[in-house]
Parts: structure tokens; C-alpha cells; sequence
């Protein structure tokens, strides 16, 4: 689903990649959700949790993960910004475009830059709703992010135990140190 002013392309390659790294289907709503109601002018941000909600209406059929993704700058009140934002061990998360793109940085446009990160962001909140926390995992999916360049030091790929943690394939190359 579309949370305001998201190119269709962008999301058709995002669900082709999320297919093939999770070895699962993966629809694309037509839904567009708007981001409005959540705008806060003093931080002229949107407010994650308020366009999540709106997410659960009408709620998913259980076993239904719903992911919006967004081209607006999102926040959490403890935090200045985040890239996404998920329910933990529920049907909804969203994840955003604004500060993953490299011309947010003062860096020129890249699209297959902007293409592995937002990949990454979204596998990263399909986890949580999964039940998975933050990894200590270097280049796992699951490992928190900040800024930019730590999502660029992950891999699109899950660790061997967050992708059990999911019941998909892990890559069975790297260990796992644990959990925060």
C-alpha cells in the first residue's frame, strides 16, 4: 500500500524482491492511504503511529502482514526521525522513502541505491510484525538502523535464527552472536 506520493514502480520491484528474499508471495495493494491526518506541523513531520493505525482499517485477515510504504518524513516522539515503524507481533508496520533516498544526504540520486535500501527497511519491519526484535546481528535485516549508511551495512537477508524465527531459508554462511 501507498502512503502518498509513491511511484508504482518503486513497489512493483520492491514486492518482486521481497518475494524472492523471503520465498513467499507478496501483493501489492491499490489502497492508497493519506498521510495527512498525521501531519504535525510543529515538526513538520508525520507521526508513524498515527498512518499505522490507519493501516488497521479495515484490520488484515489474520495471517496478513500489511506494510505501507511512504515517501514522507516520519517520527516517533522519542526520536528526531525513523525510516519505519512496525507492530510488534502484529499485522501492521510502514516504512519511508524520505531520509533513505542519497539526495536527502546531499548526494545525487540513486535509484538502485534507494532500491537496496528500502528493500532492507521493509524486510526489517515485515520482521517485527513477525515477533522479531533488534539483532546484534552486523548485517542482519533485523539490526536497528539510524542513519543511512547503517542500512547500507546490512545485508537483504536475515541472520540463520531470525530467518527460523520467520520459517524461512537462512544462508547457513554466518553465525549469530545474539540478541539486544
Amino acid at each position: 500500500m501507498r502512503a502518498g506520493a509513491v511511484a508504482p514502480a518503486v513497489l512493483r520491484v520492491l514486492r518482486q524482491d521481497l518475494a524472492r528474499y523471503l520465498a513467499h508471495p507478496v501483493w501489492l495493494s491499490p489502497g492508497l492511504l493519506d498521510p495527512g491526518p498525521a501531519f504535525d506541523p510543529n515538526r513538520q513531520q508525520y507521526l508513524a503511529t498515527t498512518l499505522m493505525m490507519a493501516l488497521l482499517d479495515p484490520p488484515p485477515p489474520p495471517g496478513l502482514h500489511r506494510i505501507a510504504v511512504t515517501g514522507v518524513d516520519l517520527f516517533l516522539p522519542v526520536f528526531t526521525h525513523v525510516f519505519g515503524t512496525a507492530q510488534i507481533d502484529g499485522p501492521v508496520g510502514i516504512a519511508s522513502l524520505h531520509r533513505l533516498r542519497p539526495e536527502a544526504a546531499g548526494d545525487p540520486p540513486d535509484r538502485e541505491l534507494l532500491r537496496h535500501r528500502i528493500l532492507k527497511e521493509v524486510l526489517h519491519e515485515l520482521g517485527h510484525t513477525f515477533g522479531l526484535v533488534h539483532c546484534r546481528v552486523p548485517w542482519c535485516a533485523m539490526r536497528a538502523s539510524r542513519v543511512p549508511e547503517q542500512v547500507d551495512l546490512k545485508d537483504a537477508a536475515f541472520c540463520d535464527d531470525c530467518a527460523q524465527r520467520l520459517g524461512i531459508p537462512g544462508d547457513g554462511v554466518r553465525g549469530n552472536p545474539g540478541k539486544e
